[in-house]
């Protein structure tokens, strides 16, 4: 059985998000009362997947069955891919990578005219930690314009949080097939194989990558039992399997921040059936349910965490995915656009479509900032004086036709060279605060201060 159809709806994929999910593209492909008998149904051969320790908490147990035509370990030796990448990072060093604390932008990437499917446009931008350690992050970008032609991806360093900017992506893995359009995003475990097909053509978009950790959703806290991302608006992949031979079917497999590449006869995407909780999925930022103060000042950016994943430390992420969409402005007497920061944490933001609210000009679809660790940054001079300008009697204010987002880490990110050697970095990026002016007037404290004078006296 063979399909090219990708699902079209969501009634076409499994709602929910970290569930124990069973699929079958053939009815009775699934063995009955345990995982891994004698002889599988329909002849087929039981493999486990598993994206935690056998011996992790319950809770944190991710695992799925995976029953396929044949196993994957049917493959020639691996070997170094050449020509070498040599763009990809997974343990960032003094000797691939450099800090700089000043405030970056990038211009969005144009799309390459000679033909790159998605893992010859993968690129490293920045990040920390190491995938050999299972403790760090990456953050990568993509430009496209051609399918993965009779090869598959699997990246054994860690998860990938992918968010289209342009162009839909029809993803087919080990457990079914995704469409993904800008809007929404998609996350790949580690160590499952897909591949990337372009039916609109040229794309782009934005990667985050973790290393020994997964994606959670976040706690709710005060705000109770609802809101945010929900659960129910995550979706899955139905089981579906490709059949026919290969002949020369190539596994490129990224490890370690290298690739190398398998050949087989067949398509990895032979799996006939699965049940389990380590799965690809995918969620439409649209249903995203924001909360937002309904008084005075403006929330810290954590209200809008879509994804985290967690380090030990409670409270504190190895990375948050956080998204700005639209929704109102409604607080009083406040200067309603981000106020002045420096964080602890660091900050990468990106935008889908539209503007962000803190910046009138420079900041692009498809562009990316970078503020690290305790590097200053906030709106622009033109948001600001606008905003004040408006004075206090400002009437609420729908923030609409946008989708900006942030990867936002507790560790101090390395930049890659070629980013910051890019023809896209904005080197004017600083003159956008440089406008900003004194708005000190002393004469209100001063005459406040004589009054209380001449009162006392």
């Amino acid at each position: 059985m063979t399909t090219n159809k990708f699902p079209a709806d969501d009634s076409e994929y499994y709602p929910g998000f970290g569930n124990h999910f069973s699929s079958e593209a053939i009815a009775g492909a699934l063995p009955a009362g345990q995982n891994s008998p004698l002889v599988c149904p329909l002849g087929l051969y039981a493999e486990q997947i598993s994206g935690t320790s056998f011996t992790a908490p319950r809770k944190h147990n991710q695992r799925s069955w995976l029953y396929r035509i044949k196993p994957s370990v049917t493959h020639e030796p691996f070997k170094p891919r050449l020509p070498k990448h040599g763009k990809l990072v997974s343990e960032f060093s003094q000797v691939n990578s450099a800090i700089n604390p000043t405030q970056i932008r990038w211009k969005p990437v144009e799309i390459p005219t000679e033909p790159t499917d998605f893992v010859d446009g993968l690129y490293s931008v920045c990040g920390a930690g190491s995938s050999f350690l299972r403790h760090g992050f990456a953050i990568h970008m993509y430009t496209a314009n051609k399918s993965m032609e009779n090869c598959a991806f699997c990246n054994a360093d860690g998860d990938f949080l992918i968010v289209p900017q342009q162009g839909r992506l029809w993803i087919t893995t080990e457990c079914g097939k995704l469409q993904v359009s800008p809007g929404e995003i998609v996350i790949l475990p580690q160590g499952f194989r897909f591949s990337v097909d372009l039916p609109d053509g040229p794309s782009r978009g934005y990667v985050a990558e973790v290393f020994g950790t997964h994606f959670h959703l976040p706690d709710l806290g005060p705000i109770g039992a609802n809101g945010l991302a929900s659960a129910r608006d995550f979706l899955v992949p139905k089981a579906s399997f490709e059949e026919e031979s290969r002949p020369g079917y190539t596994i490129i497999q990224k490890f370690g921040g290298e690739l190398f590449t398998a050949k087989q006869d067949f398509s990895p995407f032979n799996v006939v059936a699965w049940h389990g909780n380590y799965v690809p999925y995918k969620y439409d930022l649209s249903k995203f349910c924001p909360y937002n103060t309904v008084l005075v000042d403006h929330g810290d950016p954590s209200i809008n965490t879509v994804l985290t994943a967690p380090t030990d430390k409670p409270g504190v992420a190895l990375l948050d995915f956080v998204i700005f969409p639209p929704r109102w402005l409604v607080a009083e007497h406040t200067f309603r656009p981000p106020y002045y920061h420096r964080n602890c944490m660091s900050e990468f933001m990106g935008l889908i479509h539209g503007g962000y609210e803190a910046k009138a000009d420079g900041f692009l679809p498809g562009g990316a900032s970078l503020h690290s660790c305790m590097t200053p940054h906030g709106p622009d001079t033109k948001t600001y004086e606008a905003t004040i300008a408006r004075g206090s009697d400002a009437a609420p204010h729908r923030i609409k036709d946008t989708m900006a987002f942030m990867f936002e880490s507790c560790l101090m990110p390395r930049i890659c060279p070629w980013a910051l050697d890019s023809p896209s970095i904005d080197h004017d990026y600083y003159q956008c605060w440089i406008g900003l002016k004194s708005h000190f007037n002393n004469t209100e404290n001063t005459s406040l201060q004589n009054g209380h004078t001449e009162s006392e006296a």
